[in-house]
């Protein structure tokens, strides 16, 4: 059997059955770095008991507690992550997904280690309270989220006949409810393994560089003990004779009062599950039309007006599997937050001319084209996701289509997409309005997540606007005019699909890395590599023009920004054929400057660069009218609504990143609070103008990849400038510096700036030299000791779902971070990570084993030698090197030199230790000011007392106030222009 792939998968895959009628695709490429495997089980929350929800997500759980053979609890995780690896695992409402990856000489291995979970899992019950408390941190922490606020009214909102119910799990559900039931959840959670996890019902795909027989052979001897049940469970309408939603129930208005700024409004239709119409996708049809954002569509209509800020159409993801569900969604304007009945005027409009005119041919065999371009140039992917997508495709899809299925339109089915458009009618949508204002009228609490809420019907006025529009005409004419009259039109051709799909001639030699070459007048700095690897005719662009007008103020780069995005906004009509053609642009600040990135097929890149360069100079001329108020208010909008949540409505960890991101960069890094502040004083005249300041005076750098030749390169960098027109350039850029972290230990104590978040967090920074040597140490410690971080802080002291170590480089430094976030009291948290690494730097010095030390190496020097598997991960691995400008292309190269040349041993690194204790360490502390209690600390717990030496900032105006004080040393971001010889 053929299995049909992209171009760039140059793998051999192949499918087989096991005798247990597990079905399994491999995929074998002897030159691959990475391995890895997925198997999904045909089972999740639907298939639990409804009064014991959260039992599949608890079960997935307690799976990885630990098999006969590796009875140790967390073996399996610190396997693979010491060797060079990763490991996950999610529930759905009818799936459960489990995926690991790793260096590829480790795949047997692992697999070992992986199988025995569905053949021989421990399901220790020791470890009930410690996962029940692993699922409740996991719920606690989407508490807030508006996604799975969604969840859980939908939740509540089924048909209690229906199966259908989707619960993440908690304490209450999983410890307390169960008790009061006089149900055992240890054994109910048995029960269902033994009832529901059937080797029929499991999927599997492992990716190595072993040949296909041996995979085979590999996978036969490990996966073949797995129980058959002869399990079949029912999906689509044999699920149930009921629906999964009462109709009077499902035809209601939905009001959310979320607590984020968010104010959406979303038109819901319940579907016959689409899955089994995986050939012709009846669906596709209709959400491309409602999400279409060019000329004549719904979105271009309402953006016009200032209704809106953006719609997405989309379905139900991992909801669906007896059903499916179709949205629009739209993010309202600040002025549009009630005007429900306007908005579904139109959209209903809309439907009744798509309804009226019928589903037509040519969009369908345009649909058909893009998916087939889109198929054939698909980009390859690492093991760790592309077995994962195999393994649940092949739950629906045939072997031979488990990659193209979920992709290509093989059969046109005009009929089957107009009965998708039949049923979108009044009688059948769920209408949501979500929105901060709507607080007072919700009077009701979701039964999952607690959130304000209500429901109600759907007002007769209302009923009685978009009944007529849908309605309007009784014929394909008609109901064309009336659309028309408002604006409202089918799509045209898109002009945007490649044609030129041939690859450009190599030079010879052809540069590994990106290589310098001669710019333009402005753009004095211009790498480039033409891709000789993935021979795919797709391109990347990305230019930087640093402009003299920043970063002085707040207020400037504000500017910027809402300038870069009404450009976006004023282009999105012409633009949005070529994003769905895969060929698009994105256009924002960074620090001091302007981001211009594009790519797509090289095709037509360079029309779609001039549009944007050409609107570019047209928006924010001295004329107001070049400042479309419709657009402005959009933009400033959004803008407002993105900078609350990130001031108001940040988790724990992402405040303690931002701060200590503020406190450590001077010049060009402001504060979202300073940010609206200066956004309440911006007007549409403060807009005029910004144009000529911005390029008054600027250098541009640019780098280029793909299917371009260095005259290409070269001729987009010089339309780019005659576009611009850009008069005088700078001679050396504005200085932007980064802190040296004082020595010794500093704490920085914050109040959390989100009043409803339940959570704590602690993050610890030890700052070392940014040289490779420091690089390859720091990651071999991580490669130790995060597995055991995550084992003992997480898993044993169950301090919080978010629990983890890494490493990372800034412009001057490389970082050892550590973070918790927790809902224990913060000074005990830090306790314990003080405590972990106390105990375990002395464990690197005195007790780490030879072998383990080399496993770790192997494992580091393994996800260093991974080779990217697409054109943007190899272009994402030299753009931070390019916009801190040290332009370091080959320090990954250099890395792996230095471990594969032998000073890297087990006494160098216990040296290595020594200067991570010398080294100064940064916690940043951001303590929850919600009025609930703290967990209480385990018995006999404390909270020692800080060390006397310990450096104490409290509060955020403390650390802005004494920041120069606290950094004696500022290093220069590279501000040197060096002209190319």
């Amino acid at each position: 059997m053929e299995i049909h792939k992209p171009d760039a998968h140059r793998r051999e895959y192949a499918y087989f059955e096991l005798p247990n009628q597990l079905k399994v695709v491999v995929g074998s490429d002897p030159h691959c770095d990475k391995a890895g495997a997925a198997l999904t089980v045909n089972t999740g929350l639907c298939d639990e008991r409804k009064d014991l929800p959260g039992l599949a997500h608890f079960l997935e759980h307690m799976l990885f507690t630990g098999t006969k053979k590796y009875p140790k609890e967390g073996e399996y995780s610190e396997f693979v992550k010491q060797n060079g690896g990763t490991t996950n695992a999610n529930t759905g409402c009818y799936t459960t997904n489990y995926m690991f990856q790793v260096k590829v000489e480790a795949l047997e291995e692992t697999l070992d280690r992986f199988a025995r979970f569905f053949s021989e899992p421990l399901l220790t019950k020791d470890c009930t309270d410690r996962e029940i408390n692993a699922v409740d941190s996991e719920f606690q922490a989407g508490l807030t989220h508006p996604a799975w606020r969604d969840i859980g009214i939908l939740n509540m909102s089924a048909n209690p006949a229906h199966p259908f119910h989707v619960a993440c799990g908690n304490n209450k559900m999983l410890r307390d409810d169960p008790k009061e039931k006089g149900l055992d959840l240890y054994e109910e959670m048995l029960k269902f393994y033994r009832d529901f996890y059937s080797a029929n019902g499991m999927t599997l795909s492992v990716i190595g560089k072993e040949s296909i027989p041996e995979l085979e052979a590999m996978i036969r001897e490990k996966f073949s003990v797995i129980v058959n049940k002869n399990l079949s469970l029912p999906r689509g309408d044999a699920v149930s004779d009921q629906p999964p939603f009462l109709p009077k129930e499902w035809n209601r208005l939905l009001l959310q009062s979320p607590v984020k700024d968010v104010k959406t409004l979303k038109f819901s239709w319940v579907l016959p599950w689409q899955a089994p119409l995986w050939r012709s996708k009846p669906k596709a049809y209709a959400t491309h039309l409602l999400g279409h954002e060019g000329s004549g569509s719904l979105t271009a209509r309402l953006k016009e007006r200032g209704l809106i800020a953006s719609c997405v159409s989309s379905g139900g993801g991992w909801l669906e599997g007896a059903f499916s569900l179709l949205h629009v969604q739209f993010v309202l304007t600040d002025g549009a937050v009630h005007e429900v009945e306007e908005i579904g005027k139109l959209l209903f409009t809309y439907i009744g001319m798509l309804q009226k005119v019928g589903a037509k041919q040519w969009i369908l065999e345009e649909m058909q084209r893009l998916h087939r371009i889109q198929f054939k140039f698909m980009p390859d992917r690492q093991p760790f996701s592309l077995a994962a997508s195999i393994a649940a495709n092949l739950q629906v899809h045939p072997p031979a289509e488990v990659l193209s299925g979920p992709v290509l339109i093989y059969d046109l089915d005009v009929t089957g997409a107009q009965e998708i458009l039949e049923r979108l009618t009044l009688e059948a949508v769920r209408v949501t309005h979500q929105a901060k204002v709507l607080e007072e009228r919700c009077t009701e609490r979701d039964s999952s997540y607690d959130s304000p809420m209500k429901f109600e019907e759907l007002p007769d006025a209302w009923r009685e606007s978009w009944c007529n529009a849908l309605h309007a005409g009784s014929t394909a004419e008609e109901a064309v005019k009336a659309a028309e009259a408002v604006g409202l039109h089918l799509p045209h051709p898109n002009p945007f699909i490649p044609e030129d799909l041939d690859l450009k001639a190599l030079a010879t030699p052809n540069p590994v890395l990106p290589r310098r070459l001669q710019g333009g007048e402005v753009t004095r700095y211009l790498f480039h590599r033409q891709d000789d690897v993935f021979l795919q005719p797709k391109a990347l662009f990305l230019c930087v023009i640093r402009s003299s007008l920043m970063p002085s103020t707040a207020m400037n780069a504000l500017r910027a920004t809402v300038y870069t995005h009404i450009v976006q906004e004023a282009l999105s009509e012409y633009s949005y054929d070529a994003d769905i053609a895969n060929c698009s642009y994105s256009l924002d600040i960074g620090e001091g400057s302007i981001i211009f990135m594009a790519g797509g097929f090289h095709d037509k890149l360079g029309v779609l660069i001039q549009a944007v360069a050409q609107k570019m100079v047209e928006i924010g001329t001295s004329s107001l009218d070049s400042v479309p108020e419709n657009y402005y208010r959009i933009v400033v909008d959004r803008l407002r609504d993105g900078l609350r949540n990130q001031a108001f409505h940040s988790q724990p960890l992402s405040q303690a990143k931002l701060r200590f991101n503020e406190l450590s960069r001077r010049v060009g890094v402001f504060a979202p609070e300073e940010f609206l502040k200066e956004l309440e004083l911006l007007t549409r005249e403060k807009i005029c103008g910004i144009v000529s300041e911005l390029f008054s005076c600027c250098h541009a750098e640019a780098m280029i990849a793909g299917n371009q030749t260095p005259e290409d390169a070269q001729k987009l960098v010089r339309d780019l400038e005659e576009t611009l027109k850009i008069p005088s350039t700078m001679q050396e850029l504005k200085t932007i510096e980064e802190a040296a972290v004082p020595s010794g230990r500093t704490l920085w104590n914050l109040e959390s700036t989100d009043k409803d978040d339940p959570n704590h967090a602690v993050v610890a920074k030890w700052q070392l030299s940014r040289g490779v040597r420091e690089a390859c140490f720091l990651q071999i410690v991580n490669k130790i000791l995060s597995p055991k971080f995550f084992d003992i802080l997480r898993t044993q002291q169950q301090l919080g779902y978010v629990v983890g170590m890494g490493i990372g480089p800034s412009t001057h430094f490389n970082f050892l971070t550590a973070q918790v976030q927790t809902e224990f009291p913060p000074d005990y948290v830090r306790s314990r990570i003080d405590a972990f690494f106390e105990e375990h730097f002395k464990w690197l010095e005195e007790g780490l084993e030879e072998e383990e030390f080399q496993t770790c190496l192997k494992g580091a020097l393994s996800e260093l030698q991974m080779k990217p598997k697409n054109l943007s991960e190899e272009f994402g691995r030299y753009q931070s090197e390019f916009f801190q400008r040290t332009y370091d292309f080959d320090r990954r190269d250099r890395k792996i030199q230095f471990l594969e040349s032998g000073q890297v041993t087990l006494q160098s690194l216990r040296a290595f230790v020594a200067e991570i204790r010398a080294a100064p360490l940064f916690y940043v502390q951001v303590r929850k000011v919600l009025d609930k209690e703290d967990k209480p600390l385990p018995e006999n717990a404390v909270v020692p007392k800080d060390p006397p030496d310990l450096r104490i900032l409290q509060g955020y105006e403390e650390g802005r106030q004494q920041r120069d004080e606290l950094f004696r040393t500022w290093l220069p971001i590279n501000n040197k222009i060096e002209l190319m010889t």
